[in-house]
């Protein structure tokens, strides 16, 4: 890195960029970003992940601030041992199954939110104001309604609902994505036990340990002055970036093909300018 780059925030940003490129590359073979469109959504998925690396560049160039550098590097974490675990699954009857009760666990919990909060007009706004509110609310109360049937509909035409019902019905109930295995339903993989399947030295460690910052407990309040208590975190950040780029390759790349000098010049020319 030190031959290549001037900072651990350079050697990220180069991630992020070739990470881009095949993103935007396979946009055009995976336009859809519907939940029935595992590629399409996943691409997505992968896309938020490097705005969300940006960020982290961003606020660790400054080297004022560790904290959020630390909760920004766990969020990076959760996201991708998510995308692990869903999207990297070899058998594509598995991978559907867990992508259906991934969507489902995050639109039951959005459903159950807006669905429990009643909407009534109590005078302190304009009728005109509410009214257009609580037509946002009652679409999006709707578009969470067809999402779940969808999603439940679907799990329900698997051939792992044909042979194992109940388990499936269990797994629907609990809307259990980190399933250890179909026949046990009620089993479910850690956070810490994600964060192990990267494959990254010690990340089953170092990960569940930057709740600290993120929760605020009292690590956090200690003062930290020395610009390179930062390369810890970064450095981690670098591993799961490289991850995510294996990834998209492996991925994408089938249906894509292999991206080039032509693509990179195209669509990240500072690359090329930076080389």
């Amino acid at each position: 890195m030190d031959y290549l780059f001037s900072c651990t925030e350079d050697a990220m940003m180069r991630f992020i960029r070739i990470s881009k490129v095949i993103v935007d590359k396979s946009k055009i073979a995976c336009p859809s970003a519907s939940v029935s469109d595992i590629p399409g959504y996943c691409l997505e998925f992968c896309r938020k992940v490097l705005i969300q690396a940006e960020t982290l560049v961003d606020v660790a160039r400054k080297r004022e601030d560790y904290c959020t550098v630390c909760s920004l590097v766990r969020m990076l974490a959760d996201n991708i041992a998510t995308i692990n675990l869903v999207y990297c699954c070899q058998d594509d009857e598995e991978r559907i199954l867990r992508h259906l009760l991934y969507v489902l666990d995050g639109i039951y919990i959005r459903h159950k939110l807006l669905n429990e909060r009643e909407v009534k007009y109590d005078g302190k706004i304009s009728k005109e104001t509410f009214e257009a509110l609580y037509l946002q609310v009652e679409e999006a109360k709707h578009n969470a309604e067809g999402c779940i049937k969808y999603c439940v509909d679907t799990i329900k035409k698997s051939p792992y609902y044909t042979s194992s019902q109940t388990d499936l019905e269990e797994l629907i109930s609990r809307r259990n994505w980190k399933f250890k295995r179909i026949t046990r339903p009620k089993e479910a993989y850690s956070w810490k036990e994600m964060y192990a399947m990267l494959e990254i030295k010690t990340a089953d460690e170092m990960f569940p340990y930057l709740s600290q910052y993120v929760h605020g407990l009292s690590v956090s309040n200690i003062a930290l002055n020395d610009v390179d208590d930062f390369e810890a975190p970064l450095s981690f950040a670098i591993c799961l970036l490289g991850w995510l780029l294996y990834f998209l390759r492996w991925f994408y790349e089938p249906q894509i093909g292999e991206y080039t000098w032509e693509d990179i010049r195209r669509m990240a020319p500072e690359i090329i300018e930076n080389a």
